[in-house]
């Protein structure tokens, strides 16, 4: 690898794996190969192909050729260029770099530039929906060898992630009942993460709804997951599963389409909205 190459070279990041399929997915409808391509725009094949896969970045010449030979309309190179510029913009997670597991920060890079959130916890509050008691408890039980002195901070930083529900972030919740009445830190931090949840519904773009103990089987048994759209829908979706001792980000259609099938089969089982904050209020009464 010659010394261009290496400064060009990247760790992927979430932007630039985005904006990396788009260009593939407009390279594969015009007809033409990654070798027939990159001869096109002026560059090794090597290097286009680290481009689709986001590993290379993207230099603004070499997107305004690409968009010429591609003829990408006008519109969709604007948001392609703004991807191409915030590829590997630091985030702000990067301050907690040195407390940061790889999946978390993962997550919360797939959750920057999302527009519709859509996950499933069987037996857990999601962290977006988490109030600072109730997401202590979560880190300090599963996380039983963490420093006291970062608590705090892993704290701070579930907080943080919050702040998207205010900037029009769209989430659809799906839990199990057990996660509205395992008494995770005590009845009285249950009793106020439920009333945050109703809280949350009624001032964001927030829908939560409940699979009844009563349900029957579903898909996503056994299973938790996040599935991420961003605003453009082009963009296809991700999604990301996080398991007790290993993490995946699904990126392929046919995996996709599982997780997609799963969400609306759990669905299909859950309470309707309003019926699932009936259940909410009901328990809360009986936790006081």
């Amino acid at each position: 690898m010659d010394t261009r190459e290496r400064r060009d070279t990247m760790r992927p990041t979430v932007r630039s794996r985005r904006l990396g399929t788009r260009l593939g997915t407009y390279r594969q409808h015009s007809g033409l190969s990654g070798t027939e391509l990159a001869a096109q725009v002026g560059i090794h094949q090597g290097t286009w192909s680290k481009i689709e896969s986001g590993k290379a970045k993207v230099s603004q010449g070499v997107l305004a050729r690409t968009v010429d030979v591609l003829s990408i309309p006008a519109e969709v190179a604007a948001q392609l260029d703004t991807l191409r510029r915030k590829a590997d913009e630091p985030g702000w997670w990067q301050d907690y770099g040195d407390i940061l597991s790889e999946a978390v920060q993962m997550l919360i890079e797939l959750e920057a530039d999302a527009s519709w959130i859509r996950t499933y916890e069987g037996a857990v509050i999601p962290g977006l929906l988490q109030t600072r008691d109730y997401a202590e408890r979560i880190i300090t039980a599963g996380s039983p060898h963490v420093r006291v002195a970062d608590i705090d901070r892993y704290l701070e930083l579930r907080m943080r992630r919050k702040r998207r529900l205010s900037e029009g972030l769209r989430v659809t919740a799906i839990v199990g009942e057990a996660a509205i009445h395992q008494q995770i830190g005590g009845p009285a931090i249950l009793c106020e993460q439920l009333r945050h949840i109703t809280r949350v519904v009624r001032e964001h773009d927030v829908t939560v709804q409940v699979v009844p103990f009563a349900a029957d089987a579903h898909a996503a048994l056994g299973d938790s997951f996040v599935i991420i759209q961003w605003p453009d829908e082009t963009d296809p979706e991700a999604v990301y599963v996080d398991g007790m001792t290993s993490w995946t980000v699904h990126e392929r259609g046919g995996v996709i389409r599982s997780y997609l099938h799963a969400v609306a089969s759990v669905q299909s089982k859950a309470l309707p909205p309003r019926e699932s904050l009936d259940l909410i209020h009901d328990v809360i009464k009986d936790l006081r």
